[in-house]
């Protein structure tokens, strides 16, 4: 838990009178009606027509949606998995008002059978499939992660609606009780579990596996067909035809609850599958007793999602890359995609021996004896390699059936997670696709489809929404920034009445361009949601105004402008690029990479829209700079010494923060007086935090937020998804500077890494690495809180050495005097007050607020119902050194009670 130490102090103490601060400089809240902007996220140009997406089901919207599906036979109503474990039903999908309710709740019955649904890493409820007689049977499929006895384990289950037979369409709910497993895989780590489902025309269950984890086919898994089900694609009979065989065997040893992978009876394997009484394989015999005979098509690292055209019966998979490519493939039946000898149309290098004993070798063998597949579709990870599809993480897709968009029927379509491409393809000739753009949007992990419209739905991870694309016209983004509406002076950048100048505590790095920002709500009455360490929530409509300058030269020179608009259902951004001292052209929706001119060697990024999206997420806020922590500083505009919350409570625009000031609010820092810990979890907080924490999207387990203490963070000594070459890295280690992989990350490709952040900047911030690499070396003393209570009470220690015991007498317990840095075996050591003093009408409190601690005080007239102490220094700080603080209050009152409430970052 986060330690927060509470000292009391029982004195007869009087309560401070509090005075307000004179609000010199306040701000005044104004309507703007210059601004110029649609109110929803504007179209693409991108061909002869022109496509928008748009939300699907407006006003519903998920918590972490991994897919939608409905069974044969449904019209009006869809169902969605969410990735902690809900499924809900979607009402009215083909009307102007649908509805949700929840049909499952698949977490809570895993919780209550002591095998909670894991959720983190790639983990979590990740597919459903109905059954093709759902109408008649009542069964539907699942593919989700437990953990029992602390080991992962991957399963496929089958469950039945709570209905009546004949009539399970109309069914609105379902117990997870009914769970029956089919499989229940070990898995050695929480990445690459593929997880798909769906029902072939053949009436087959398919089920698609990545390769266990980590990084180069780590587990030596996908090239096999007589080890285990990872790195396959499956085809499972769930009806139980007499004319098929028994499954495989399938061992795991490993696992301590489930020792075969199997569920025996629970289905059979078709007899055609196409690995069944095989006895050679790449090149070397193989015994075909042990041959998985479930295995329909082999050689995948990642298959994450794949579709059937209901047309043609054709098998779309997307195979997510490594390092260079990402790939779609058409899966036949006993097709070899080549992972891990291959990535995408490319050979790689990094595989395992095959086979893993002395006659192996890392290189495929030749001629008939390894023939891979060629993907139809391969893209690179970078807009350098290929500007119109890129990206590190291939979802795929679906083939267009709709008749809104004709022009597009017939094509595949197919998105990226993290670039937010998405692309529609035509097979022009045989086994040759052609591309064209489509609207892009980042966080996109599944296409379903409306069964009212037959139109796909495009499902966001991040930001719990489901999409569809229509028809569009031209932008109707304006395309000149003096168009939009925030400068009424183009040459000085005055703005429009109603935009407010603000300053983040910590900016974000952003290759050494200065910054200024505003931002403005149109209408006077709405208000922003004031959260005192959560996000903010904006009224739609609400602007932000970022604008960058550059110096050149010894002179400051305008680059770019960006626009941050709040929508119904999210934000979208916009780029104006600045081509004189006047005037700004928006950039197009792929954005831009160049050099800035005037005579400069550096490269400029100018965002597409979907980068914008990649880091102004629903989770991290939408708004990055805009919450408590960033605007409780200095206002610097307006010759005030309030801070900038406080003006803006002040001014009307926050709801739910009381009226008076309150210095004790959360503040970021880079102030050299505050210490080293919390600059640089300041700096995480900013530069790291809109993907690494819950729901933001990155693969690490770590959370940047400022709000996690760092020994709940996962930061110091936390596991890395991809460890590489190097076991010993961590996210950091203490004292570590080699084998700390955040400053490696950041250092990028000195260290022949791709740098973090992904987005936003092309330099490194070598001030930023120093200061993470400082902290990393302060850090060398760390201890946990079991290595410190060794050092002090032996290995070997008896009660006394209790986090919760207080060896000393002292009344800290051992955990809190490890928090202080005290002696748990010195009462002497003891942290407390300096002096109370009683003179000239007046108490004086006096105390030592240590380093690297946030000391706050409280008062009480009861002992029972504290408050925060009003005093303009009773303030938000991790001192670099221990600090004197002195409190004074009149004496008034019979009696006041105070005490300090110490926190580590």
């Amino acid at each position: 838990m986060r330690f927060s130490l509470v000292l009391t102090f029982l004195r007869l103490l009087c309560l401070l009178v509090l005075t307000q601060v004179p609000l010199h400089g306040q701000i005044v809240r104004q309507a703007n009606t210059s601004l110029y902007l649609p109110a929803t996220t504007p179209p693409e140009t991108s061909g002869p027509l022109t496509y928008a997406i748009v939300s699907a089901f407006p006003g519903v919207t998920f918590n972490a949606p991994m897919g939608s599906t409905y069974p044969t036979g449904e019209t009006s109503r869809v169902y969605v998995n969410e990735r902690e474990g809900k499924i809900w039903i979607i009402h009215g999908v083909g009307g102007s008002s649908p509805t949700k309710s929840l049909f499952m709740d698949l977490a809570a019955h895993l919780q209550s059978q002591n095998r909670p649904l894991a959720t983190d890493n790639e983990n979590g409820l990740l597919a459903m499939a109905f059954h093709p007689d759902y109408q008649q049977n009542g069964w539907f499929y699942l593919f989700y992660s437990i953990r029992t006895n602390n080991q992962l384990h991957q399963r496929l289950a089958r469950f039945t609606a709570t209905g009546t037979a004949g009539n399970f369409r109309a069914a609105t709910s379902a117990s997870a009780a009914t769970e029956s497993p089919l499989l229940t895989l070990y898995d050695r780590i929480g990445n690459h579990n593929g997880g798909d489902l769906g029902f072939g025309g053949d009436g087959y269950l398919y089920l698609s596996l990545g390769d266990e984890g980590g990084g180069d086919d780590e587990y030596n898994n996908a090239r096999f067909i007589d080890k285990n089900f990872w790195g396959q694609m499956l085809r499972l009979d769930v009806n139980n035809l007499a004319t098929n065989q028994g499954p495989s065997v399938l061992a795991q040893t490993a696992s301590t609850s489930f020792p075969s992978a199997i569920h025996p009876g629970t289905y059979k394997v078709p007899a055609d599958n196409p690995f069944i009484g095989r006895t050679t394989w790449h090149g070397r015999s193989v015994n075909p007793a042990n041959v998985k005979r479930e295995i329909y098509a082999t050689g995948f690292r990642n298959p994450f999602r794949f579709n059937f055209d209901p047309t043609t019966g054709r098998l779309f998979l997307g195979d997510v890359g490594q390092n260079t490519k990402e790939e779609v493939d058409l899966v036949v039946k006993g097709g070899d995609y080549g992972w891990s000898w291959r990535e995408g149309d490319v050979a790689f290098n990094g595989a395992p021996k095959f086979p893993n004993d002395a006659t192996g070798s890392t290189t495929p063998p030749s001629g008939a004896n390894f023939s891979p597949v060629s993907p139809i579709i391969s893209y690179p990870r970078t807009s350098a390699q290929n500007p119109n599809m890129f990206g590190a993480s291939v979802c795929a897709g679906i083939v267009y059936r709709g008749t809104l968009l004709p022009e597009l029927r017939g094509m595949f379509w197919v998105a990226d997670i993290y670039s937010g491409r998405i692309r529609a393809y035509q097979e022009t000739t045989p086994g040759v696709w052609t591309g064209q753009g489509l609207p892009s949007k980042s966080g996109i992990v599944d296409f379903g489809i409306n069964p009212s419209t037959e139109e796909p739905l495009l499902c966001c991870l991040n930001d719990g929404l489901f999409y569809k694309i229509v028809r569009g016209t031209a932008s109707s983004a304006p395309m000149k920034l003096s168009e939009v509406g925030v400068f009424r002076d183009m040459s000085t950048l005055a703005t429009f009445p109603g935009f407010v100048r603000y300053r983040p505590n910590v900016s974000f790095w952003s290759d050494g361009a200065i910054k200024e920002r505003w931002f403005a709500i149109k209408e006077t009455t709405p208000k922003i949601g004031y959260s005192e360490t959560g996000n903010w929530t904006f009224p739609t409509g609400t602007v932000w105004v970022k604008h960058f300058e550059i110096p050149v030269n010894g002179f400051r020179r305008r680059l770019e402008t960006r626009l941050l608009v709040k929508t119904a259902d999210g934000v979208y951004g916009l780029t104006y690029k600045w081509t004189s001292d006047t005037e700004a052209y928006l950039v197009p929706a792929a954005g831009e990479t160049s050099l800035v001119p005037f005579g400069s060697s550096q490269y400029w990024r100018y965002p597409s829209r979907s980068e914008c999206l990649s880091c102004h997420t629903a989770a991290a806020g939408y708004a990055l700079g805009f919450n408590t922590a960033q605007i409780n500083g200095p206002y610097p505009f307006a010759g005030t010494n309030m801070k900038q919350l406080d003006l803006l409570n002040a001014a009307g625009y926050l709801s739910g923060m009381a009226e008076s000031i309150q210095p004790h609010l959360p503040a970021l820092s880079t102030a050299p007086t505050q210490s080293l810990e919390w600059r640089a979890r300041s700096y995480l907080a900013v530069n790291c935090a809109p993907c690494h924490q819950p729901g933001g999207g990155a693969q690490g387990n770590w959370d940047a937020r400022y709000v996690t203490p760092t020994e709940l963070s996962q930061i110091i000594q936390g596991s890395l998804i991809n460890q590489g070459a190097d076991p010993d890295s961590r996210v950091i280690v203490p004292g570590d500077t080699e084998h700390s992989m955040l400053l490696k990350r950041m250092q990028g490709e000195a260290q022949g890494l791709s740098r973090m952040p992904p987005v936003g900047s092309l330099m490194r911030d070598v001030d930023g690495e120093n200061l993470i690499a400082s902290w990393i070396q302060e850090l060398s003393g760390y201890q946990t809180l079991q290595q410190w209570l060794d050092d002090h009470f032996g290995a070997a220690a008896g009660p006394n050495a209790a986090p919760a015991a207080d060896a000393d007498g002292d009344g800290l317990s051992n955990q809190e005097e490890y928090a202080l840095g005290t002696n748990p075996q010195s009462a002497a050591s003891r942290w407390k007050y300096d002096a109370i003093t009683k003179a000239n009408g007046r108490v004086t409190v006096n105390f030592t607020q240590p380093a690297n601690r946030m000391a706050l005080v409280e008062i009480s007239h009861d002992l029972i119902t504290w408050r925060m102490l009003t005093a303009v220094d009773n303030e938000y700080l991790y001192p670099a050194a221990p600090v004197n603080r002195s409190f004074y209050f009149p004496l008034t009152e019979k009696k006041r009670f105070f005490r300090v409430r110490l926190r580590q970052p």
